[in-house]
């Protein structure tokens, strides 16, 4: 459905009431929790449950802003705790491996949180909820289970968001990239501020418990990731396993695999906008690029997020690579 600007509906609708207007596809596919948009597949009671989860001590979590490359590192975390057999991963999906405990299944009615509490230990679970939303074990400044954090330059991150949200029929899509890069850049997009979401874990990266990753420093030295992520899970592996580990998790293969490319669940599960969306060459692994940005901003555009970036991330020390 194409994606217009949409002024905000009388209190006395039906329909969700959001703080500020917002495009008509967010009207239908979202509401506002905190203050912040969040696709209608996150309701409340998963987000009370996730804020309400019994965490064990041997979880450990992977959390991202969306688009970041969570789908990467939880391969990586899975061929880590299985020291590199990949064997271990056919015959079912990474997703259910690793419980997404923000949602509902979208064509069930379970949340994925419930899923989680069946799990044997250890746990690797995953987010996108911003650090408030999180258990008071993992919220605090002191978490008490290990959590992967991994941080995408924004501007990519924009981009990638912008097309995840064409991709999948549960989210709002939006007509054209300038009316989606006014929402991502007043904190308007599905899952609210990305600096929201990043600062707080780069503040907590000296924490024992806290691996603070980015995704531009993981495409640059991919094994110098894998090697990180190892040491941080407790594992000592061969120079052999990290061979296979490296390979089964570069781009390609995982595309390539059915066990790690959320497209195979895409189309069984008829999560696509349409049926053409996936016959067409769009995919949940679109590029996983540096410097896509660049197709996209326009100079205006560019500037603009550059005086917020400058504004949000000053005194921080945190800097991304951008191309």
């Amino acid at each position: 459905m194409a994606c217009s600007r949409h002024a905000e509906r009388a209190p006395e609708s039906d329909q969700p009431i959001f703080s500020s207007e917002v495009p008509a596809c967010v009207k239908e596919k979202c509401y506002e929790y905190r203050g912040v948009i969040v696709p209608n597949h996150m309701p409340r009671r998963a987000l009370v449950a996730l804020e309400n989860f019994e965490v064990r001590p041997d979880d450990t979590f992977v959390i991202t802003y969306i688009k970041s490359g969570t789908t990467w590192m939880q391969q990586i975390m899975l061929l880590v705790r299985y020291e590199g057999d990949v064997a271990k991963l056919e015959g079912e999906h990474i997703m259910a491996m690793v419980p997404f405990l923000d949602i509902v299944d979208v064509n069930k009615a379970p949340l994925f949180s419930d899923y989680a509490k069946d799990m044997p230990s250890p746990r690797i679970l995953k987010t996108h909820c911003l650090p408030d939303w999180l258990p008071l074990d993992i919220r605090s400044d002191d978490p008490k289970v290990k959590v992967i954090y991994v941080a995408r330059n924004p501007k990519d991150t924009a981009v990638s968001l912008y097309h995840f949200c064409r991709l999948l029929r549960h989210l709002p899509s939006y007509e054209t990239w300038d009316i989606f890069f006014e929402e991502f850049i007043a904190g308007r997009a599905i899952m609210g501020s990305w600096f929201e979401n990043v600062l707080p874990w780069w503040r907590r990266r000296n924490h024992p418990n806290v691996l603070f990753l980015k995704y531009e420093d993981m495409k640059k030295d991919h094994r110098g990731a894998v090697e990180q992520v190892a040491s941080f899970m407790g594992k000592a592996l061969s120079d052999d396993v990290m061979d296979r580990i490296v390979e089964a998790s570069t781009f390609s293969a995982m595309k390539k695999s059915k066990s790690s490319n959320p497209d195979s669940l895409i189309t069984s599960s008829g999560l696509a906008t349409s049926e053409n969306t996936m016959k067409s060459g769009s995919s949940f692994m679109r590029k996983g690029a540096i410097g896509d940005w660049q197709n996209y901003f326009t100079v205006d555009q560019n500037r603009r997020f550059d005086e917020l970036y400058a504004k949000e991330m000053a005194g921080t020390g945190l800097e991304f690579q951008f191309e």
